[in-house]
């Protein structure tokens, strides 16, 4: 069968194969209608509320499906980077809009891709999209090494504790 992402796969904006993901067996005609394209954007429209607009960017080579609970957006990258679109749909505004609009059920929450489709997302020129790219992936490597050292610091405090016993 084909890889199929759900949303597991979505960790910190991008689709990501871990080497454990499901599998599904569908027709070529299904997977054709399914299938995923360098750009897509996977967004949650169904889970608990707090996983209701969970988004990911796919970048990835190869043959992958996504489950039908994920909506794709293919961007229109004449006028946006996908990687820009995929940041806008994390930042807290859109977050907190798209979980304001969706319906909520027990212990489930729903937002329906026309009601997605309405939120708006700035759209500065491509030039200022790929700047504004540029610095929040400046932003995060630096707490991502930072949260390396964080990480490191109890046993680096227990190395020190041992050297003076």
């Amino acid at each position: 069968g084909y890889k199929i992402f759900r949303m597991n796969e979505i960790v910190r904006g991008r689709m990501v194969d871990n080497g454990t993901m499901k599998r599904t067996d569908i027709s070529a005609e299904e997977f054709a209608k399914y299938r995923l394209n360098w750009g897509d954007v996977l967004f949650n429209r169904t889970n608990s509320i707090e996983h209701v607009g969970k988004t990911g960017l796919f970048d990835l080579e190869g043959d992958y499906c996504f489950a039908s609970y994920l909506v794709r957006i293919i961007p229109n990258q004449q006028k946006v980077s996908p990687l820009f679109l995929t940041q806008m749909m994390h930042s807290e505004t859109f977050q907190q809009e798209a979980k304001s609009k969706a319906a909520r059920a027990i212990n489930q929450a729903n937002i329906n891709a026309t009601v997605m489709r309405h939120i708006k997302v700035p759209a500065p020129t491509l030039d200022e999209q790929y700047s504004i790219v540029a610095d929040v992936e400046t932003h995060e490597r630096a707490i991502a090494q930072d949260q390396i050292v964080i990480r490191s610091a109890p046993s680096r405090r227990q190395a020190v504790l041992q050297k003076h016993l």
